[in-house]
């Protein structure tokens, strides 16, 4: 399965016409550093982000790709979590009741 996009950084950077190199300075890292970024393979610290969105004096947002999960059906991760675990302590308490009937 393909990794999915994080960040838009070179999405902004094309929309701007800024040069990854340049980028590269103004941040001081290296030029490698912020094309790793670019193609999603590394993801930059969230100071990192902020500081290019001040750079370019863009909104933060712009450089994060957008979610649309509350359009997806099923339960979330958290939701079958939170399940899983009260059935746990239910099934935990039924047994700890089971064993106090069958002691003398």
């Amino acid at each position: 399965m393909e990794e999915p996009r994080l960040n838009r950084i070179s999405i902004v950077l094309d929309e701007l016409k800024l040069d990854q190199i340049d980028l590269a300075a103004i941040l001081k890292v290296s030029k490698d550093t912020v094309s790793r970024w670019c193609r999603n393979v590394n993801q930059p610290k969230l100071s990192d982000i902020y500081n290019i969105a001040k750079i370019c004096r863009i909104d933060i947002t712009r450089l994060i790709e957008p979610t649309d999960w509350k359009n997806e059906t099923g339960n979330s991760v958290l939701q079958d979590y939170l399940e899983m675990k009260k059935l746990a302590k239910t099934q935990t308490k039924r047994s700890n009741n089971s064993k106090r009937r069958k002691s003398p």
